[in-house]
């Protein structure tokens, strides 16, 4: 697994109105890398380095009826450890990061991150910021 493993800095919900409009509410989640540096870990063989990411991964709504956003850092290491310098290199010249590293880490992040903005969600009566399966009722005919 890339992400050997990762911090919540920062945890922050606000409920801008006192209640939910009615009709569509969307939700839109966006990832952003806010900094990528030379990271490491001890492991029981020793020390491992890797790319530390810094992120922040942000929860809006429209109409704007609240917010919410994690910080935070993984430590990111690639299948080819050779990759590390070329990933933080990129970053310090171009503020780019790698598009594999970059889809791995999201990944993860939606993994980690949603059961705990849903439980936020749900106790601030806000909509989740992703959709849940739903049960339709169908004809006798169908």
């Amino acid at each position: 697994m890339p992400v050997l493993g990762f911090n919540i800095t920062k945890i922050e919900v606000e409920k801008e109105l006192a209640g939910i409009p009615q009709g569509q509410v969307e939700v839109r989640v966006t990832p952003r890398v806010d900094d990528v540096r030379l990271g490491e870990i001890m492991t029981p063989n020793g020390k491992v380095n890797g790319v530390e990411i810094v992120f922040s991964f942000e929860v809006t709504y429209s109409p704007t009826i609240g917010r919410g956003l994690v910080r935070g850092m993984v430590l990111y290491l690639p299948p080819q450890r050779e990759r590390v310098d070329e990933i933080i290199d990129l970053w310090e010249n171009e503020k780019k990061i790698d598009s594999m590293a970059f889809a791995e880490v999201v990944n993860f992040l939606m993994v980690e991150l949603s059961p705990v903005l849903m439980v936020v969600a749900k106790e601030m009566r806000l909509p989740y910021h992703v959709a849940l399966p739903r049960v339709e009722v169908r004809g006798e005919n169908q």
